[in-house]
């Protein structure tokens, strides 16, 4: 079989991309979803340009929202670049979600016919890369003696299959009994059933993959947050979310140290 050629071309940029890697916070953002942008060598992947700005193809908002939470966090951010269509950063490369075959219904024609070398293919130009950088960040602050509090910001559709939906805050975890349930402590104590574990998704290692592995496996005070995204329609509604998520973020880590008489790992003390 001819080698396949390259995916993302010489001038495309890489998955990776990091922000204030030298913040002073023990907090680390991660935004796995906060980019729509398809490889030129794919096209549209077969999709209508009308798809191309559906939530399917990415987080809306997450990026604007992480960005403004590392900012008042003084925090480090790491972020994807490319659509969660080519792969899901957040899945494992084996799990059958890794390459979408629809998004909401929709066919994705590109990925229908995608092949275990696509598979292979996108695993070491897209989903390596974004996982790598993930890792060494993380190294490079053990190196250095920081502790780390982890949190990934996603973002979720109003309206899924039809369904509305009323929550405007999803804590998820999975083994986490520290930063994760005490955050949603937080929040539910502001919002009520507005904010809710594990919804609107639950977490497992077989759905996700950076809070379980890059989180969890560390040890580390890790969370991910979502937030209904058409609370995040504009700059002010971002600038309103990130207030409330940072300070929320930040009364969690006190409270785990209150709770503990020591502070948490990588907790702000």
């Amino acid at each position: 079989m001819p080698d396949q050629h390259p995916i993302l071309g010489p001038g495309e940029p890489p998955p990776f991309a990091s922000e204030n890697e030298d913040g002073t916070s023990p907090f680390v953002i991660v935004c796995e979803h906060a980019g729509r942008r398809i490889p030129d060598s794919l096209g549209t992947l077969g999709l209508d340009d009308a798809h191309l700005a559906r939530h399917f193809m990415w987080d809306i908002g997450a990026l604007d929202l992480a960005r403004a939470i590392a900012r008042r966090l003084d925090a480090p951010l790491a972020w994807q670049r490319y659509s969660r269509m080519i792969c899901d950063c957040n899945r494992h490369w084996e799990a059958e979600s890794f390459i979408p075959a629809h998004g909401e219904g929709i066919p994705v024609p590109a990925n229908a016919a995608a092949t275990e070398a696509d598979r292979n293919q996108r695993r070491a130009e897209i989903w390596q890369p974004f996982q790598g950088g993930v890792e060494a960040l993380l190294d490079r602050r053990v190196a250095r003696g920081r502790q780390t509090l982890f949190v990934t910001i996603h973002s979720f559709t109003p309206v899924f299959y039809g369904e509305q939906r009323s929550l405007e805050y999803g804590i998820l975890y999975d083994r986490n009994d520290t930063l994760s349930p005490t955050l949603l402590d937080v929040l539910r104590a502001r919002h009520g059933d507005k904010a809710l574990g594990n919804e609107p998704y639950s977490m497992s290692r077989e759905n996700d993959y950076t809070v379980p592995v890059h989180g969890e496996d560390r040890g580390l005070d890790s969370v991910e947050i979502e937030v209904r995204n058409n609370l995040l329609a504009t700059a002010e509604q971002v600038e309103a979310r990130a207030d409330d998520l940072a300070s929320a973020l930040i009364e969690a880590a006190a409270m785990l140290n209150a709770a503990t008489g020591m502070s948490p790992r990588g907790a702000i003390s």
